[in-house]
């Protein structure tokens, strides 16, 4: 014989058993109990005690709900200002040819001084 261990499928097989064991044994012991008796079966019930205790009067203080600031905020844009200017360009020219430009930036449209 050799000495082998156990293999996957006895492993396998011995915790089926046990567990079949395990849910048989639970099934009998449930089934032998004697069942509870359920809420409608319930013949009278003894009422509790009644004791009653008059209490002098009781003052209650309740603190007043302040209601929390209301903040209202109004914004009114104003109308955008407009500005219309007219401008004349100068009829006379001292040169045929226009001058070279003198910065590095030309400009576009009339000269306004």
């Amino acid at each position: 014989m050799s000495s082998q261990g156990p293999t996957t499928g006895s492993v396998t097989v011995a915790a089926l058993a046990g567990l079949a064991t395990g849910l048989l044994v639970a099934a009998l012991l449930v089934a032998g109990r004697a069942p509870r008796p359920r809420v409608h079966e319930v013949g009278t019930t003894p009422s509790p005690a009644t004791t009653s205790h008059s209490v002098g009067p009781v003052t209650v203080t309740v603190p007043g709900i302040v209601p929390e600031p209301l903040t209202v905020t109004h914004t009114s844009t104003p109308t955008p200002r407009t500005v219309t200017r007219t401008v004349t360009p100068s009829t006379t020219s001292t040169s045929s040819t226009p001058p070279p430009p003198t910065s590095s930036t030309s400009s576009t449209g009339p000269r306004i001084d």
